[in-house]
């Protein structure tokens, strides 16, 4: 555990050796914030797994060499001139706008790899099959520019599904409509009477984007070990996959809560109560498709299984939420496109664990906490130690896996990674309050005969 431990700032005097016990890990952040936040043991040991993983695996280290970019500099001198400071397309040479299915790819290599999975084109070069792709050549040739954008690591599993682009747009639509207003709707600013949510000051983005965070690389996957590369991948790609429902299942929740049409106090707030349960259903529902891709989870005990799902559920739903959250509005906003304020949550009677939740939403917003690093928080989350476990071993060998992923990722990522490394996992203790909270407020719910589905009931355990 001391290679934690060795990318922390020199001046920080709190550093000191631990072992398997969080709040140990946690003292080589000088944040007493976070430190004050520990309750919880994390695990310390060590495991490769990516010979485990269901994910498609990249190709073996000699044929990428082969086929990388950095391996044939002579192309270079056939390509468009860039600045060197200038990030290129991996496929044809030209500027680069980020990460596209698991590549350094511009815009039109992009759209054209996204076109040709959806259409399942099939291509055939005239010129021989080997043809050199450059900004010219791109559209000459989509033969080899299809297989080009297999060789840099393009993956077609990374492509949403239709459903699933739909139930972004939904909220991206929903997202921009709060924007625009700035305010709740008209319903339920009308009956339940919650804070107009109000925009950040001025220098907000100077305030979210502060030094402090010290991100010294936008991209520090590509800097890690290729197994983890693979890991990380992997639960990225699953948890895109299983972060929203069908587009049918959010119809039928809005079908039939219909909170819109509702006008008088009581029928909406049993309308925006049944509603927050069926999508509680629907996210527990995902949430349990999402661990059983896990690498290692099937190799649990059936009762082991059962008792890491049950006692993450809660926690696990909470960081999805987070994922809503929008910090301009100060709203969560979840599948159906309904913005949720705090004061929301606190008139359906879950007010303590509104406070809380919301609290912990802003400090993954300041944090800027991207999707590779809630990936594997969910996933440390998931194999945490729990009462009943019978096999706890084998779950704490299973979680340091994850543990070790985050740990490179956030020395690549952050001037201070190891500081950054402990911050986050202390997040994940804070969960466990949360959860508490939220449970408490349920069974509240539960005395006074509200509407729960039996699945929350069961998982949230106030059956």
């Amino acid at each position: 555990m001391m290679k934690y431990f060795s990318s922390c700032p020199k001046e920080d005097n709190n550093f000191k050796k631990s072992s398997t016990n969080m709040g140990k890990i946690l003292k080589a952040c000088p944040s007493k914030e976070a430190i004050s936040q520990i309750n919880g043991p994390l695990t310390t040991v060590s495991m490769n797994i990516a010979s485990q993983t269901e994910f498609p695996t990249a190709q073996n280290k000699s044929d990428e060499k082969k086929n990388s970019w950095e391996s044939t500099p002579q192309k270079l001198s056939n390509r468009t001139q860039k600045t060197t400071e200038e990030e290129l397309c991996r496929i044809c040479g030209d500027r680069a706008s980020g990460y596209h299915y698991n590549a350094l790819s511009c815009e039109g290599c992009k759209g054209f790899f996204r076109r040709s999975i959806t259409r399942n084109a099939v291509y055939t070069c005239k010129y021989g099959g080997n043809c050199e792709i450059d900004m010219w050549m791109r559209r000459k040739c989509p033969a080899c520019r299809l297989l080009r954008c297999r060789e840099v690591g393009m993956k077609q599993e990374c492509l949403l599904s239709h459903d699933q682009c739909k139930a972004r747009d939904i909220r991206r639509k929903a997202k921009q409509k709060l924007h625009k207003k700035d305010v709740p709707t008209q319903n339920e600013e009308k009956v339940l009477n919650p804070e107009v949510p109000k925009s950040p000051p001025d220098d907000a983005d100077h305030y979210f984007h502060r030094p402090s965070i010290n991100i010294k690389c936008p991209n520090p996957l590509e800097k890690l070990s290729e197994d983890k590369q693979i890991l990380i991948n992997q639960l990225v790609y699953y948890q895109e996959k299983y972060e929203y429902p069908q587009e049918k299942c959010i119809n039928s929740i809005d079908e039939e809560t219909n909170i819109l049409s509702t006008k008088t106090k009581g029928e909406l707030h049993n309308n925006m109560l049944k509603q927050m349960a069926l999508v509680c259903v629907a996210m527990t529902k995902l949430v349990v498709e999402f661990a059983k891709r896990l690498p290692g989870f099937d190799e649990l005990p059936k009762e082991d299984q059962i008792v890491l799902l049950k006692e993450a559920s809660n926690e696990v739903t909470t960081l999805r939420a987070s994922r809503c959250y929008d910090y301009k509005t100060k709203t969560i906003v979840f599948m159906t496109g309904i913005p949720v304020t705090k004061e929301n949550l606190k008139a359906l009677g879950i007010s303590n664990y509104a406070e809380v939740a919301f609290t912990f939403f802003q400090s993954l917003v300041n944090l800027c906490v991207d999707n590779a690093e809630y990936a594997l928080l969910t996933a440390i989350c998931i194999f945490s130690d729990r009462p009943g476990l019978k096999n706890p071993k084998m779950v704490e060998k299973f979680q340091e896996t994850f543990v070790d992923a985050l740990y490179a990722y956030e020395i690549e990522k952050r001037t201070h990674g190891g500081c950054s490394f402990a911050i986050l996992l202390s997040r994940i203790t804070e969960l466990r309050t949360i959860s508490l909270k939220h449970s408490e407020d349920l069974l509240e719910l539960e005395m006074d005969r509200m509407f729960i589905p039996d699945l929350v009931k069961e998982f949230f355990g106030i059956i």
